[in-house]
């Protein structure tokens, strides 16, 4: 099989994800809108030595922690590793809490618990809803990275988690 052919059917099949994951961010924007719900979900502060994993959602612009909500009769930490593991191939060891957080700006009253975990030695692969993913280094991240990352990665490195805002 030629070679072009399979990186242009690789490149719709990615158009396709990103166009269908886009959709169903959009419906669930809108239901947020109506229904106000209130949700709880992890993040996890994945690092290995002087870096931190970071992800590209496929219905997202920035760099973002991996994580999610966290489902019916699931602990955070069952939370935590399901949600690494599905978006970065990635099952941690340990896990400890780093701080509590709360977003008020996608319509719902989201509370976010921030794990973290020591992944040295792993080698992530990204999930389906997951776009890119990669290493970075905490104190060079890329100037696409989402603020309220920007501002848990900087808290991560000065040792002082904060509660509050997301």
């Amino acid at each position: 099989m030629n070679k072009n052919y399979v990186c242009i059917e690789q490149e719709r099949s990615n158009a396709m994800l990103n166009f269908l994951f886009n959709i169903v961010s959009s419906i669930r924007k809108c239901y947020w809108f109506f229904r106000r719900p209130v949700t709880v979900g992890v993040k996890i502060l994945a690092t290995s030595r002087d870096e931190i994993l970071l992800i590209k959602n496929r219905y997202e612009k920035m760099w973002y922690l991996p994580g999610g909500e966290v489902k019916n009769g699931e602990t955070l930490a069952e939370s935590a590793r399901r949600e690494l593991k599905e978006e970065c191939g990635i099952i941690p060891k340990e896990l400890t809490t780093f701080g509590v957080y709360t977003n008020f700006s996608e319509y719902k009253s989201d509370h976010i618990i921030l794990m973290h975990a020591d992944v040295s030695g792993a080698a992530p692969r990204k999930g389906l809803e997951i776009e890119k993913l990669g290493f970075f280094d905490m104190k060079n991240l890329p100037g696409d990275v989402s603020p309220a990352t920007k501002r848990r990665v900087d808290e991560y490195l000065s040792g002082k988690p904060k509660t509050g805002k997301w």
